[in-house]
């Protein structure tokens, strides 16, 4: 069974997930969780409501991200501008956090219409995979910069 999108994007119950656990050390539930929710706060593209679950006694976030790629015309792809949303679940535990991306959709035509990434149609395979590839580094790259910014988070 193929665990990728045109072999690109990671699907777990046949949805597009990304996952990331790291371990923050001899961080505390409630620091990890305020470190988390500073780092979702001012990395946030979503015009709506910021945090659609914020609980310090359980250590879960739940926000929404909105990503725009540009990918430049080539002899063998038209370009254009795709505009993502997610969902990010972030849960922490034990000195760890767990941050989920999911519900990935692309906004078809106008803001108000999204279609689930799994179901996206409108361009040849071969577009996907390009597009598809430049979402997956942007994604990894969110993650990324969630660790760097709760696990080596400067205090004053």
């Amino acid at each position: 069974m193929n665990t990728k999108l045109l072999d690109v994007l990671p699907i777990v119950n046949q949805k597009v997930t990304y996952t990331d656990v790291v371990d923050c050390g001899s961080v505390s539930q409630t620091d990890l969780f305020r470190r988390a929710r500073i780092e979702l706060a001012q990395s946030s593209t979503s015009g709506s409501e910021l945090f659609l679950v914020s609980d310090k006694e359980t250590g879960d976030l739940v926000s929404r991200g909105k990503l725009t790629l540009t990918i430049p015309r080539s002899e063998s792809f038209s370009g254009g501008v795709f505009s993502f949303r997610y969902s990010i679940v972030v849960e922490c535990s034990n000195r760890k956090y767990r941050a989920t991306l999911t519900n990935i959709g692309i906004e078809d035509g106008s803001a108000e219409k999204l279609t689930p990434i799994e179901a996206y149609t409108q361009r040849s395979e071969k577009d996907l995979q390009l597009i598809y590839t430049a979402l997956d580094q942007q994604l990894k790259a969110r993650l990324a910069a969630l660790q760097e910014n709760v696990k080596n988070y400067k205090p004053f």
